[in-house]
């Protein structure tokens, strides 16, 4: 049974890191749609989630690359802890 449950766990780092790194993909293709069309709300609310500065300003960039990466981790290391406390007890 050891071996089973060995199989259903994930890994916290690998998780969080890929968590972090699609949060940061997604925040800069949503940034780059939001310089290119200015006018669509849509790409800037997902970049408002990470910082109030303008698109076009560096300070938005590093925020949101930082932020975005920050959620990441905390978010891949619950969503990982939570699954692997599920997967030990066989559920």
């Amino acid at each position: 049974m050891t071996n089973s449950v060995a199989k259903r766990t994930l890994s916290v780092l690998g998780l969080s890191v890929g968590t972090s790194a699609a949060l940061i993909v997604l925040f800069a293709l949503c940034a780059v749609a939001g310089l290119a069309f200015p006018g669509v709300q849509a790409t800037h609310a997902w970049v408002t989630l990470f910082t109030l500065a303008p698109v076009t300003s560096p300070q938005a960039w590093l925020e949101g690359i930082f932020f975005s990466s920050a959620f990441g981790v905390v978010g891949g290391s619950i969503v990982a802890a939570l699954h692997n406390a599920v997967a030990a007890r066989g559920l």
